[in-house]
């Protein structure tokens, strides 16, 4: 019957996940003995199925109980989230930190001992500070589920089956792949982002030497740093919320159309400021002759510098938006499928 899918479920997802299939198996089969001793007929009611489920009592003390210990900082239900959440983070900064360290390399001409230990350096702190925040917020998050079970538990004494939650549908789950994507890509252009600000413009190559005209002011820029850590917080978090959840829901939209909206205004609002872009590019380019003060390019690259902002402003606005109609779209459709409806 669906009420023992729906309880085996409740209990096994409090589980580790290599764990879930054995025990599922075992507990339907503990099921089965248990009605078979209740009842002369090869026909279970739903009465039989809620007291033998009432007898095993709750789905979060039954998975107490296989679980045998309830000391830990992060509880079974997100353990294989943060996890999959920490890889990401952990491999993004060192993917985000040797890739700076090849360019600074590239265009050092220094001893090569300086640059290494510095790359060493930020590694190792980078990693901890990943490691730290991303067990903080995990540790946190399973806090919150302990007393918000502790609390429903207090409030309601009288366990009954049927206050047992649905089983996902299965055309709800959301891939893994883009998340993970959103998570790497926010980290390595945050590193990149603070660390190679002054990178970031046009490069020339005379005789070996590199002449970097840059796009941003970078003094400004450092003033932007709070701002850039906040945009990209709220865009990590909503990638987690993504993984931990697994499952599309309204809820779920809700919040990651929220947080999209509150990083694009915090981003839109940086690029939006006039003083964070270098007000001397045009004279730059022309005193690195990479650009002739005269002809058709010089007059298109005038006319089009001042606008460079406004259409980088609109097209973050843009991207917001199709994210925004693409999730919304899938949860729509998700939803509206024939086995959705039917659960």
């Amino acid at each position: 019957m669906e009420i023992i899918d729906r309880y085996i479920y409740a209990v096994t997802q409090r589980l580790p996940e290599q764990q879930r299939e054995d025990i599922k198996r075992e507990l339907l089969s503990l099921i089965e003995d248990m009605l078979e001793e209740r009842i002369s007929t090869n026909q279970a009611s739903k009465e039989d199925v809620e007291n033998v489920l009432l007898e095993l009592g709750p789905p979060n003390e039954l998975a107490a109980k296989y679980r045998g210990y309830e000391r830990y900082l992060i509880g079974p239900m997100l353990i294989d989230a943060y996890l999959t959440t920490l890889k990401i983070v952990l491999a993004s900064i060192i993917i985000g930190l040797t890739a700076f360290f090849t360019i600074d390399t590239f265009l050092s001409h220094s001893g090569r001992l300086e640059p290494v230990t510095s790359y060493l350096t930020s590694l190792v702190t980078g990693a901890a500070q990943g490691f730290f925040w991303v067990t903080v917020v995990f540790a946190w998050m399973d806090y919150r589920q302990r007393l918000n079970s502790a609390g429903s538990g207090s409030r309601n004494k009288a366990w009954r089956p049927s206050d047992l939650p649905r089983i996902p549908d299965a055309k709800m789950k959301i891939k893994k792949r883009r998340p993970i994507f959103g998570i790497f890509f926010t980290i390595v252009v945050m590193v990149l982002c603070i660390n190679s600000t002054d990178l970031l413009g046009i490069w020339r190559n005379h005789d070996g030497v590199f002449t970097i005209v840059p796009f941003l002011n970078n003094d400004v820029f450092h003033h932007y740093w709070p701002l850039l850590w906040i945009a990209a917080s709220l865009a990590i978090i909503r990638e987690i919320a993504r993984i931990v959840v697994h499952y599309r829901s309204s809820k779920l939209l809700a919040f990651h159309i929220v947080m999209t909206i509150m990083t694009t205004m915090l981003v839109c609002i940086m690029l939006a400021d006039n003083a964070l872009w270098n007000s001397h590019f045009i004279q730059d380019l022309t005193a690195s002759n990479l650009l002739p003060t005269d002809g058709n390019d010089f007059k298109t690259l005038v006319s089009t510098w001042p606008n460079v902002k406004e259409w980088l402003v609109n097209a973050i606005v843009l991207i917001a938006l199709l994210d925004i109609i693409t999730e919304s779209l899938a949860w729509y459709r998700a939803k509206s499928s024939p086995s959705a409806i039917t659960k």
